[in-house]
């Protein structure tokens, strides 16, 4: 009996090095852009088989964008291209913007990013977000992207408590540097993803406290729509523009699109392997 136990105890202990240094070695890859290759040429092959639309409006970011499943629908009028890729930072975008971005044409550009920066291993502080948003604007202008382009402020995420001060921060910076540009804004949906006493409200996120549930996509839509409108940007015509593709890919429909509350069954594995950020806890806040 006490052998059974040795050698179970010893397997289970090799289980855990073996997950450690696979939750190490995709934490250190997450920090390299080419880490997404697979997901950027993916939307290269589908956009050969059916051509995104020109003058939609492109929307650029990680994850949350990613599992935005319902983007199409709750942007409509407008006709929208969603190019959301794993748990991508802003410099991730930068260096994939030439795919993901020059060939459209788009009418405007949405950025959904910066959580994961501000979570990243590696130490990135608000100011590494502000640079980093800024050379991706220097980007887009290079490969001729005129658009007006449009931050949506980073989420108070539940399960990151530690980073609500970073997350503020890098908010303020951002949202100050758009004043100096006119033909980049600024959209502030804090506000209204909180109660009245100012915790976060959990009803817009999923269980992983990470990700906005449905009613919280819908919060965004009823800021970004506005701020389209304000800056001059119209719905495309939709009887004359190709089937858009601004739905999220299959598989981050099928992740969480029918219940926000309860994780999926192979939720952490999914987490890991998509994000590069171990399920493990931090200062009582899960890692992404």
């Amino acid at each position: 009996m006490n052998r059974l136990i040795v050698i179970l105890g010893g397997g289970f202990l090799l289980l855990l090095l073996a997950l450690f240094g696979f939750l190490i070695h995709v934490l250190l890859a997450s920090g390299d852009a080419t880490y997404w290759e697979t997901e950027i040429a993916a939307f290269e092959r589908r956009d050969v088989s059916n051509p995104p639309p020109q003058d939609a409006v492109l929307f650029l970011g990680g994850r949350s964008l990613r599992r935005w499943s319902t983007l199409e629908r709750d942007m409509a009028p407008y006709i929208t291209i969603n190019r959301g890729f794993g748990g991508a930072q802003v410099a991730h975008i930068t260096h994939y913007a030439s795919r993901i971005a020059a060939p459209y044409n788009p009418a405007a550009v949405v950025i959904i990013v910066g959580a994961d920066d501000l979570a990243d291993v590696h130490g990135r502080r608000p100011e590494d977000v502000l640079k980093d948003f800024v050379e991706l604007l220097q980007t887009l202008r290079k490969d001729g992207v005129g658009a007006p382009v449009f931050f949506v402020s980073i989420p108070p995420q539940p399960m990151r408590t530690s980073r609500w001060y970073g997350m503020a921060r890098a908010n303020e910076l951002v949202e100050k540097y758009t004043k100096s540009d006119p033909s980049v804004h600024f959209i502030d949906v804090t506000k209204d993803l909180l109660l009245p006493n100012g915790k976060v409200n959990v009803d817009y996120f999923r269980w992983d406290g990470l990700t906005l549930s449905g009613a919280g996509y819908q919060v965004l839509s009823r800021h970004i729509k506005p701020a389209l409108t304000a800056a001059g940007i119209e719905p495309q015509n939709r009887m004359n523009a190709p089937v858009a593709d601004g739905e999220a890919s299959d598989e981050a429909a099928k992740d969480g699109a029918a219940n926000d509350s309860t994780p999926p069954a192979n939720a952490a594995a999914n987490e890991n392997a998509e994000q590069g950020i171990p399920a493990s806890t931090e200062n009582g806040e899960a890692a992404q």
